[in-house]
Formats: structure tokens, sequence, C-alpha cells
């Protein structure tokens, strides 16, 4: 399962979601925001138990090398 939730992540246009932390659960975005703990309690509740990816967007001025 998480690593259908990875190529979501890799192959979905999620620059809207800038600088937040996002939870993915099978190929679906169910909780985004700026506190990683509160993102991860929603995730939970919406997955019923289920593994889900918490991955943080990079935000426009974050450098990848």
């Amino acid at each position: 399962m998480q690593e259908i939730n990875y190529h979501y992540y890799m192959e979905t246009d999620i620059g809207m979601y800038s600088g937040e932390w996002i939870a993915i659960c099978n190929n679906e975005i169910v909780a985004h925001g700026l506190n990683v703990k509160e993102v991860a309690e929603e995730a939970n509740r919406k997955c019923g138990g289920k593994k889900f990816l918490l991955a943080r967007v990079p935000s426009q001025e974050t450098m990848i090398f």
C-alpha cells in the first residue's frame, strides 16, 4: 500500500499544498496542513487504521540537490 501512495505523491501535482504536510491514503490526499501531528491524527481517523504516507510538500524556496 505504501508503494501505491508513494507513486501517487510522485505523479500528482501537489503544488497547491506548498509548505504543508500531506497524508495520502488509497491514492487520495486525506489530510493537509502546517501541523504534522494534526495531519497525522486526521489521516488516522479517515484511513481507518490503514497505513498512509505522510510527507512535507517542499515550498517554492526549497532547494533540492
